[in-house]
């Protein structure tokens, strides 16, 4: 199973969309700044524009440029990141159509998943590669429309990430991690 990250980034730098492993599923991969390739993650998904993608970050250095992190945002992040534990804090710089004010994100602890956003140098999307609603993808998923799949064989079946939102203080999806 042969793929190039480089080509992958390629792929993100000209608005494409990738597929990619997580430690959770595969996931569908696009620059989380740019409109137009949110848009294709949504037109791909056939997920409805009011229901917000997550994104994933190499680094605390790297939300901070687009998202704002309180105190209990930076513990949490310290205490499980990387890993299966996505936080919702208040939204900088992100656009509208990807998550209105607030932004959910997540340090993956998949290691392609992780050079791919260090290597592209930005946030990507981190959605599941799948149509809305759909079973969660733990094989490379054949999805009309996507640029460029990273396959590395079928992944250990993980539920999906707990959804934490640190300005309410509440969890939204309870899934590995328990808070």
């Amino acid at each position: 199973m042969k793929y190039s990250i480089s080509k992958a980034v390629d792929v993100l730098k000209q608005g494409g969309v990738v597929i990619y492993p997580t430690e959770t599923c595969y996931g569908l991969g696009a620059d989380a700044t740019n409109p137009f390739a949110i848009r294709k993650v949504y037109k791909i998904k056939k997920r409805p524009f009011d229901k917000s993608i997550s994104v994933i970050v190499s680094s605390k250095e790297m939300i901070k440029d687009y998202a704002c992190l309180n105190p209990h945002a930076e513990e949490l992040m310290d205490r499980y990141m990387p890993g299966p534990l996505t936080l919702i804090v208040k939204n900088k710089v992100f656009p509208d159509i990807l998550c209105g004010d607030m932004v959910a994100f997540r340090i993956s602890s998949h290691p392609v998943a992780r050079k791919l956003v260090c290597s592209f140098g930005k946030p990507i999307t981190a959605t599941s590669a799948n149509i809305s609603g759909g079973p969660n993808p733990y094989d490379c998923p054949d999805l009309k429309g996507v640029d460029y799949k990273i396959c590395v064989g079928k992944l250990k079946e993980t539920p999906p990430s707990t959804i934490y939102d640190t300005i309410n203080k509440k969890v939204i999806r309870q899934g590995p991690i328990i808070i």
